[in-house]
């Protein structure tokens, strides 16, 4: 993701579902991945699917509380530190079995220690493959523009913040 484009709002037509962050979930992770630097941060954002339609969210003029296909919107609210957590230049990671089972865990967080490299690598496919679900990627200097979504498959997918 170019250093200067925003993040990406989400679309009320698509079939997956709308991701929305809170703000300071977002810079608590964006926190973290300054304070590791140069080596790679790894988190997780506990959150909750909404299927409320009755309080209607805007962003940049977008309804994003629900799409038209019935599916939840995924609201995460806070950033999850796994315990024993390890970074490098070149790698993060964490053991799931030190994740209490209730956490609510919904998203992931890591960082990449060079700039405009907000994609994921080989093994970051790897990873998100086999833990489903939605994955955040930041990349040097960790600003909000800096950041980018992705789903299991590594498809880039657009998210808002609330």
């Amino acid at each position: 993701m170019p250093a200067n484009a925003a993040p990406i709002v989400a679309n009320p037509e698509k079939s997956v579902p709308a991701i929305k962050i809170k703000k300071n979930a977002l810079l608590s992770a964006l926190e973290g991945a300054k304070n590791m630097h140069p080596d790679e941060f790894i988190a997780l954002f506990r959150g909750n699917e909404q299927s409320d339609t009755s309080g209607k969210t805007k962003k940049g003029g977008i309804d994003i509380s629900q799409k038209k296909d019935g599916k939840p919107d995924l609201l995460l609210t806070e950033l999850i530190i796994p315990p024993f957590a390890t970074g490098d230049e070149d790698s993060s990671s964490y053991s799931p079995y030190f994740i209490p089972a209730n956490s609510s865990e919904k998203a992931s967080f890591h960082s990449h220690p060079d700039p405009d490299t907000a994609y994921p690598s080989d093994e970051d496919l790897y990873y998100m493959a086999r833990s489903g679900g939605v994955h955040f990627i930041a990349c040097w200097p960790f600003r909000m523009q800096d950041v980018a979504c992705f789903d299991a498959a590594g498809k880039p997918q657009p998210f808002a913040i609330v």
